[in-house]
């Protein structure tokens, strides 16, 4: 068996663990509260060939509650300590990524069984914490600039991810989170021909305080981070999520994901992430395969298997002709 990818041992050179944090404890940090809406993929306007290709036809929720208020104090105490990490990348100026490398606390929480249980059960597949660290726990910060926006337009590099406030979203002015209920060709259509979204598809949830969320199929739910319309703070963290199932093929973007992160430690975790993933549909050919069918059967299954790799190689190989791709502000 392979160790953990959370395994602190394998950690990247200077990603030190902190030297003061709380304890995540699931007891007291947590207060799951199940979502009351599910929106739909076909009520964003998604052809029933597009929700085929996915792995349910889950798009968003409403607000729904995670941390308990001490939960969330516990975050925000982290998350502070994790700012002086922060990267600027195209799309976001201040975020900090792989920050489960250097908080335990971070990691545990990210990592809980009792939330990927809790949040499985709405989406309608099971998932699993993404098996790429720097997938875990991204923090955005507000930009030191007012009236510049967090985070632009855009589509996940994911499948699924949750959005949680870790500071008071009552206490900033602006900085609101947005979802575009519409296809993510429909936005990108309109930016083609410099027509604006139109405003009665733009979705702003309205957060009641910290440790709130909305969950989401973060790779065709358009979204965007708004600017804060004066001095304040706004912390929010991302938390990414697979399906269990091998039998779904990965979404892991990493073309985009070396605009973000530094190029060897991307790559390290894509290939541990896709191995993870090739070794999860080995095993479960293993166990399942069946004794009675013909050749081509058989034939098809080992050149699925072989694909999961050989996709991996084409995706590292290329990577450096893609563009960052976003929808801008």
């Amino acid at each position: 068996m392979l160790s953990s990818p959370f395994d602190l041992s394998h950690a990247p050179q200077g990603f030190e663990p902190l030297p003061s944090e709380p304890e995540f404890c699931p007891s007291t940090h947590l207060a799951l509260e199940r979502p009351t809406e599910i929106v739909r993929l076909s009520d964003f306007g998604y052809t029933q060939e597009q929700i085929a290709d996915c792995p349910s036809d889950f798009a968003v929720t409403n607000i729904f509650r995670i941390l308990s208020d001490e939960g969330a104090a516990c975050l925000y105490e982290v998350a502070k300590q994790l700012e002086a990490f922060t990267t600027s990348n195209p799309r976001i100026e201040r975020c900090t990524r792989g920050g489960v490398y250097r908080s335990k606390f971070l990691r545990d929480l990210c990592l809980c069984p009792e939330i990927t249980e809790f949040i499985s059960s709405f989406v309608g597949v099971d998932l699993l914490p993404h098996t790429m660290p720097h997938q875990l726990g991204h923090l955005n910060y507000a930009p030191k600039t007012v009236g510049e926006n967090i985070d632009k337009w855009h589509v996940d590099t994911l499948r699924y991810d949750y959005v949680m406030f870790v500071t008071d979203p009552k206490k900033q002015q602006g900085g609101a989170f947005q979802y575009f209920k519409g296809t993510k060709d429909e936005v990108a259509a309109c930016r083609a021909e410099g027509k604006p979204l139109q405003l009665e598809k733009i979705i702003s949830p309205d957060m009641p305080g910290p440790g709130y969320a909305v969950m989401q199929q973060g790779n065709m739910v358009v979204h965007q981070a708004k600017a804060l319309t004066a001095p304040g703070e706004r912390i929010t963290m991302v938390n990414g999520y697979i399906p269990a199932d091998p039998a779904f093929e990965d979404y892991t973007r990493y073309d985009q994901l070396t605009f973000a992160d530094p190029v060897p430690i991307a790559t390290a975790e894509y290939s541990r992430h896709v191995a993870l993933h090739a070794r999860r549909a080995i095993d479960e050919t293993i166990r399942d395969i069946p004794f009675d069918k013909d050749r081509a059967f058989y034939a098809d299954q080992l050149r699925h298997l072989s694909s999961i790799l050989t996709k991996a190689v084409q995706d590292i190989e290329e990577a450096d002709t893609a563009e960052m791709e976003h929808f801008g502000d």
